[in-house]
């Protein structure tokens, strides 16, 4: 038995949260990833952590900026799925009922009314 408790320790369990296997500081830096595959999946992951990782909605927000189309709808759309938690995300989703593109205007649209709460 000794050997057992001899590797648990406190210093050992994991602070941070994870998601896909990963943990969220992951997700957040691959948000910035130059593949935007890569920026896709983290803002996908990151649409699932939603208010449980304070890191979470920022990342997604400034998603919403990103240059290709569907990493911004998929910002767009964890927002939405957030709902008011997401509240400081009002701002850029606003804006991106002018986007170029008619999908994530349309989805900025609906995000807006999730988020505003109405």
């Amino acid at each position: 038995m000794a050997v057992l408790a001899a590797g648990c320790t406190r210093d050992k369990v994991p602070t941070e949260l994870y998601f896909s296997g990963e943990p969220v500081s992951h997700w957040t830096e691959a948000a910035k990833s130059p593949d935007p595959k890569v920026r896709k999946k983290a803002i996908d992951v990151l649409g699932n952590v939603g208010p449980a990782d304070p890191a979470a909605i920022p990342a997604l927000i400034a998603a919403v900026k990103d240059k290709d189309a569907t990493v911004r709808d998929a910002a767009v759309l964890a927002l939405s799925k957030i709902g008011p938690p997401a509240a400081e995300g009002l701002p850029a989703l606003r804006e991106a009922t002018k986007d170029a593109n008619p999908t994530v205007r349309a989805h900025a649209v609906i995000a807006v009314d999730r988020v505003a709460g109405s």
